[in-house]
């Protein structure tokens, strides 16, 4: 797996008190407990800091995104902004937007979901619903429907870990390449595309082999001067090209 880097693309705003970073798949936002030598997001983004200045300190974590998911992340260059954001999410001012593609077609097509979620002490890293844990509250909407998958912006209002993938779980369309929520089959484009072959002696690449899911907007209050920010962040190559080859071969 090729080592994941941070582009000028990848930072989205930055200013002196927090930066927000299209974040790409395949690197976890901060360290993690299970592994705890493989680099991080902070720490690309604090190795950026220090080509400007070697004695940058180290970003303030606001808040987080799975490994896998794309999109809109903040980390703040002070603890006085840090304080700041996180109030924000903790009192849920902020705005969040999720676009992701799922397997099947949500039930119903929108609406909003409130359930209870718990860790799942079985599967560390993981949560389940209980009606006894901390809630969860979301809006969802269906944006298109193809033969097999679907398009969905998901507007979560509270903050729980998995909440979007717990959230299209529920409407029994689980988030596509989801192996803990969902089946985790890969995006193939033989399952639309029926001409399809792949080169003699070679298996079929899949269009997308992650998790699709992608923070796309952010809405927050500057922590200096409260003015409105909304933060967007463009879709993934892998993303859009698996958009693209639905909306071709999809009968939709």
């Amino acid at each position: 797996m090729r080592p994941v880097k941070l582009t000028d693309q990848s930072v989205i705003y930055s200013d002196e008190h927090f930066v927000a970073i299209n974040k790409p798949a395949g690197i976890s936002s901060v360290s993690e407990r299970w592994s705890p030598d493989q680099k991080c997001l902070i720490d690309l983004v604090w190795d950026r800091w220090k080509i400007e200045d070697p004695n940058a300190p180290k970003p303030h974590v606001v808040h987080r995104l799975d490994k896998e998911t794309t999109g809109v992340i903040l980390f703040a260059r002070h603890g006085e902004a840090q304080a700041g954001l996180r109030k924000q999410f903790m009192e849920r001012t902020t705005k969040k937007t999720y676009h992701t593609l799922v397997e099947g077609i949500p039930e119903p097509a929108h609406g909003k979901l409130i359930f209870h979620v718990e860790e799942n002490p079985a599967k560390p890293g993981t949560m389940r619903i209980n009606r006894q844990g901390k809630e969860c509250q979301s809006e969802f909407e269906l944006l298109k429907a193809f033969d097999h998958h679907s398009w969905v912006e998901v507007r979560p209002k509270t903050g729980r870990t998995h909440q979007v993938r717990l959230t299209m779980l529920q409407t029994g369309a689980p988030c596509c390449c989801d192996s803990v929520y969902g089946s985790g089959a890969p995006l193939l484009l033989s399952t639309y595309k029926r001409s399809y072959r792949p080169g003699r002696g070679q298996e079929e690449r899949p269009l997308l082999a992650r998790l699709g899911l992608h923070a796309l907007r952010l809405e927050i209050q500057h922590p200096e001067d409260g003015a409105n920010l909304v933060i967007e962040a463009p879709l993934p190559k892998d993303l859009r090209a698996s958009l693209r080859q639905l909306e071709r071969w999809s009968r939709h």
